[in-house]
């Protein structure tokens, strides 16, 4: 129970973020918008839209350290503070720049709580339930993104600028209820461990994982002192971190994934200036994120990522034949057809590649780099979201039908790279998936005239990683920072 009422706080920073995406779009086409700062071109609307993403970006790819230093929740407040800060601004805005200036404000808030707030949801559940935290931390995000429609549709209706300013108001109150809330939830056991606190761990796993679980307690706890405690590292340091033997694979692995990820087109559907359109599309990736907690743990990752990707090429694919036949232009059906299979198309999204990506690239790092390149992941995909927000409009005035043949391509090319690099870790606790990804970086089974090349050449990973990691651990005798003798003694007796 105290898992599900710490998901269901800090799922408020998917939230956030799914409701200033539903509702900035509607809110600089409101009339009382217009009346403010007159009529937008479609390079400035796109402007005042994407703006937030790149200080997320950025900041994201930094908020691991941050996390690592200030602890999980504390980071993931801080964030909605910022961000809490950026949204009044933003509802009490009296010029275009000053309202631009708010939203760069809000997305260094967001680039903090975004990342942060799935890595600690990753490191707090029990494996039985993280799938399930993870995918409720995911629908808050869907379900953000259909409120940001219908407040918007609502508040479009007050005759003065309150009509726009609402829904930044609305915003501001959620950022600091998150902000709040996380004072009062229990730190990550695992965030402790890295910090030499081992009693307060052990304490935290006492009253999350019952003893049905104990198992699951024991391995978690079983890492020796000497071995969790980390240094507080410098960010260049964590940057570094991440791309070292034994890690930097997984790390190209979780950036790559979270880049395909907008390259299916997620975010470029012209569909969306119908509020109608809009409204259903933030339904059904809703109710999509909620069926998918009923298979995710037993279908499992790699594939869903592969026939996700698969039914997303096969979408975007069949939408750029559409447009390229002019169909719409042709006959009533044309145009039920297009709106059928952009429907598909986020329904196959929000059942697949919106599930996996995420709760997969903070799944498959070791405890002392999962925020940093959890963090590094989410940002490079708020850079890549930006990106085809900011070239969609223009993209498509070239062409209507050339952006769902190239998205269509990528993800294809995206559904290929997981079927070859993406072990299957459904049901394994975090520090077994460590254990998995210690060897070959190929998930598929080479042709067997390859295979005893494979196998020499994963014994070889394994020991380059072995004496790494041997050679990054204390020395004997040397106790590292934050960690008491006590706790030393401690790990020698549960390894005895």
């Amino acid at each position: 129970m105290r898992v599900i009422v710490a998901t269901l706080v800090a799922s408020l920073a998917a939230g956030l973020f799914g409701f200033d995406t539903g509702s900035i779009g509607a809110i600089t086409e409101m009339q009382a918008f217009v009346d403010d700062f007159g009529h937008l071109s479609p390079t400035l609307r796109g402007v005042v839209v994407a703006v937030i993403l790149l200080p997320s970006a950025f900041v994201g790819m930094t908020a691991g350290n941050v996390a690592d230093k200030l602890s999980r929740k504390y980071a993931i407040a801080l964030g909605a503070v910022i961000f809490a800060i950026g949204s009044a601004i933003s509802a009490g805005a009296t010029s275009l720049g000053m309202l631009i200036g708010a939203r760069c404000l809000a997305g260094i808030g967001e680039g903090l709580f975004l990342p942060v707030g799935g890595v600690y949801l990753a490191e707090l559940s029990p494996k039985h339930l993280r799938p399930h935290m993870m995918l409720l931390y995911q629908v808050y995000n869907a379900g953000g993104v259909t409120m940001g429609f219908f407040v918007c549709y609502g508040s479009a209706n007050i005759p003065n600028s309150m009509g726009w300013r609402f829904p930044f108001v609305l915003q501001t109150f959620s950022a600091v209820v998150l902000a709040v809330g996380c004072l009062f939830m229990p730190f990550s056991p695992r965030w402790l461990l890295t910090q030499g606190r081992r009693e307060e761990a052990e304490a935290v796993l006492i009253r999350l994982v019952g003893p049905e679980h104990a198992a699951e307690r024991r391995e978690l706890l079983s890492v020796p002192a000497a071995q969790a405690a980390a240094r507080t590292k410098s960010q260049l340091d964590a940057m570094r971190e991440i791309w070292e033997p034994g890690v930097r694979g997984r790390t190209i692995l979780g950036l790559v994934l979270n880049v395909f990820m907008q390259l299916s087109g997620i975010d470029f559907d012209p569909s969306t200036s119908s509020f109608i359109a809009s409204g259903c599309t933030g339904i059904i990736l809703t109710i999509g994120t909620v069926v998918g907690s009923f298979y995710i743990d037993k279908v499992g990752r790699r594939k869903i990522w592969i026939w996700g990707g698969i039914c997303i090429a096969l979408s975007q694919l069949v939408l750029g034949v559409f447009y390229a036949t002019k169909v719409t232009e042709k006959s009533q059906a044309g145009k039920y057809a297009v709106i059928v299979f952009i429907e598909l198309f986020a329904l196959a999204f929000t059942m697949s590649w919106s599930l996996i990506t995420k709760l997969y690239a903070a799944e498959i790092q070791p405890n002392r780099t999962r925020a940093a390149a959890t963090s590094f992941g989410i940002g490079t995909n708020q850079l890549a979201n930006f990106c085809v927000a900011v070239s969609g409009p223009a993209f498509l005035a070239s062409s209507s039908y050339g952006p769902y043949f190239a998205y269509g391509s990528f993800s294809a090319v995206g559904a290929f790279f997981g079927w070859v690099f993406m072990y299957e870790v459904r049901g394994e606790s975090l520090e077994k998936i460590d254990e998995i990804f210690e060897g070959s970086p190929i998930a598929i089974s080479w042709p067997a005239f390859l295979r005893p090349t494979q196998q020499r050449l994963t014994v070889a990973r394994r020991r380059r990683n072995s004496r790494h990691k041997a050679a990054t651990l204390p020395s004997p005798g040397v106790i590292p920072d934050g960690v008491q003798l006590r706790e030393l003694g401690n790990a020698a007796a549960v390894e005895g």
